[in-house]
């Protein structure tokens, strides 16, 4: 039988309690949650939730299409600080290098976000972005929840103005008569379109109209009629929206109608049931929480539209997009049964 010496034993004895303190010294590794997919969650919002970003959740748990996600599934949700060590090498890196993306000339914000596999509403979130169609030329973005918010003046544009409205000349249109249909001035819209002569424009011409101090984008109800019969008119050609209460316009804005192949429908009607938010799809379209909705004939409804800002050009199924914040002022303005014209 082999014997150990007293020399040993402690030697043997030592090493032991070694091993032991190097143990209890070594510093824990932190454990991943895993949450187990529910009926209507997809991965966005379960990214949202645990404050990634889709992207970032995908790459951890290794799928390949992030839009794909099945009841019951389980995934992997990382730790604070455990995905920069445990993401593949090759999606390791932050979105766009550092994690923050400048918005270039002619970007919109649901552009950015399907550019780096992200929703309107994850970018809205990270960035504290309350209206999505009101971002600027050069402004920073955060593309990720593992780097630090953007200073407030650098997120946010100093200052927002409405958008420009076009005009169709008509016959028997003067700048004149123009400007007054606007509550312009004659002189903004001269400078506004380079016109050298105040007497002459001609039929078909397009006018630019910059809504000034005058305007009354997106609403003004101050001269109108407090009993005056409300009414909306909807002009495809121009892809205008004018709201009147009795004999007074009290809103005036660009709108985006129905394409060629889903043309917006024409006649008199009046607005029916109204939803706060909505879910719309159909053939090529899935939109979660769209603002604002009016219905004025069958699936026919004027209502806010957070996916694109190419307001005054047809882009729509049919329906009758305004920029949400118009959107939100017109819903609370028209109640039901309120007259809808759409015409050309």
């Amino acid at each position: 039988m082999w014997k150990t010496t007293p020399v040993a034993a402690r030697l043997l004895t030592l090493a032991v309690a070694t091993l032991f303190a190097l143990l209890l010294a070594r510093p824990a590794q932190a454990q991943e949650a895993v949450h187990v997919v529910a009926r209507g969650e997809n991965l966005s919002t379960i990214a949202q939730r645990y404050g990634y970003s889709m992207v970032e959740l995908a790459a951890y748990n290794g799928i390949a299409n992030p839009n794909i996600v099945y009841v019951g599934q389980k995934i992997a949700i990382p730790s604070s600080g455990a995905v920069p060590q445990t993401l593949p090498r090759a999606t390791a890196e932050l979105p766009n290098g550092d994690g923050y993306y400048a918005v270039s000339g002619g970007e919109t914000l649901s552009q950015i976000a399907k550019n780096h596999g992200m929703t309107t509403a994850d970018l809205m979130r990270l960035n504290g972005i309350e209206n999505p169609n009101m971002i600027r030329v050069g402004q920073k973005l955060r593309l990720s929840a593992r780097v630090e918010p953007v200073a407030a003046s650098a997120t946010q544009p100093a200052a927002t103005q409405a958008a420009d409205i076009i005009h169709v000349v008509k016959a028997g249109d003067t700048l004149e008569r123009i400007a007054r249909q606007y509550q312009t001035t004659v002189q903004t819209l001269l400078v506004a379109n380079q016109l050298p002569n105040p007497n002459f424009v001609y039929t078909g011409q397009r006018l630019r109209v910059v809504p000034g101090a005058a305007s009354v984008n997106p609403m003004s109800l101050v001269a109108a009629p407090a009993d005056g019969v409300r009414r909306i008119e909807v002009n495809l050609t121009n892809q205008t929206l004018t709201a009147w209460q009795g004999d007074v316009m009290v809103m005036h804005t660009s709108i985006s109608s129905g394409r060629a192949g889903t043309p917006t429908v024409t006649g008199t009607f009046a607005v029916g049931t109204k939803y706060k938010a909505q879910r719309m799809t159909g053939p090529g379209y899935d939109l979660p929480n769209v603002p604002w909705v009016m219905y004025f004939h069958g699936a026919y409804a004027i209502h806010g539209a957070y996916w694109h800002n190419n307001f005054g050009v047809p882009m729509s199924h049919g329906c009758v997009n305004m920029r949400p914040n118009e959107a939100e002022m017109l819903y609370n303005w028209a109640a039901p049964g309120t007259q809808v014209t759409v015409s050309y």
